[in-house]
């Protein structure tokens, strides 16, 4: 994972960069006259444009809205194929009130083991229509109701397809984190490189020097938390 190269927020980053943007409006020609290969006239709009995008893009806060998004899906089909099980213990146990192998099989008196993680809750519902399938003639003897024989196999469905998408949100965000970072990197490097040359430009000026020197600031990296994967309890 590549690592933020500042010791600052990134909203202070930007906030130092959109400052600095408005001071070279009015400082660029002492910029070019020190370094004009380092330091093109048109530097102050091209500051402002990479500040411009890094505002638009948001930073982490709306991949971790889209996360949080994802992880309430999975967590409300979590729930639903654990009020399904419950729904069909009774019915379990009425066709087999003897076998506690087949019962197991069902689910019955396994509610902690399955629901321990995602991938094994996940596993437990592939198999479970199939399960059901086998012994829906008995089932049906004792006058289990058809939907919910049926509900086994789209509740299975949609607790897969939640956990993707889950995943791929996970997947994306630290995809778009490294971006982000990437991008703010150069423009701290940019910041800097004005900060050095700031040393010499204005060596006899301290006032206008003191524009362009790194901020402090107690804060460091993003300016969000990251969001949890929910426990199955």
């Amino acid at each position: 994972m590549i690592e933020r190269k500042y010791a600052l927020s990134d909203s202070l980053l930007l906030e130092w960069a959109d400052i600095n943007s408005e001071n070279l409006t009015k400082d660029i020609a002492k910029f070019q006259e020190f370094d004009p290969q380092e330091f093109p006239e048109t530097l102050p709009e091209m500051i402002e444009q990479r500040v411009t995008d890094a505002l638009i893009e948001g930073g982490d806060s709306n991949n971790k809205a889209l996360l949080g998004t994802k992880t309430l899906t999975v967590r409300q089909a979590i729930q639903n194929c654990k009020d399904y099980l419950k729904d069909l213990k009774y019915w379990v146990k009425k066709a087999y009130p003897d076998n506690p192998v087949i019962q197991r099989q069902l689910g019955v008196n396994r509610i902690g083991s399955i629901f321990r993680t995602q991938p094994r809750l996940i596993q437990f519902m592939e198999n479970l229509p199939g399960v059901i399938k086998m012994h829906r003639t008995r089932f049906e003897e004792v006058g289990t109701p058809v939907d919910l024989l049926d509900k086994s196999a789209p509740l299975s469905k949609a607790l897969r397809q939640a956990n993707k998408d889950q995943e791929k949100q996970k997947g994306d965000r630290a995809i778009d984190t490294e971006a982000r970072i990437i991008h703010l990197n150069s423009l701290y490097d940019l910041l800097q490189k004005l900060n050095e040359a700031a040393e010499s430009v204005f060596k006899n000026e301290p006032v206008r020097r003191s524009r362009y020197k790194v901020p402090k600031s107690g804060n460091t990296g993003s300016d969000t938390d990251t969001t949890d994967t929910p426990k199955i309890s």
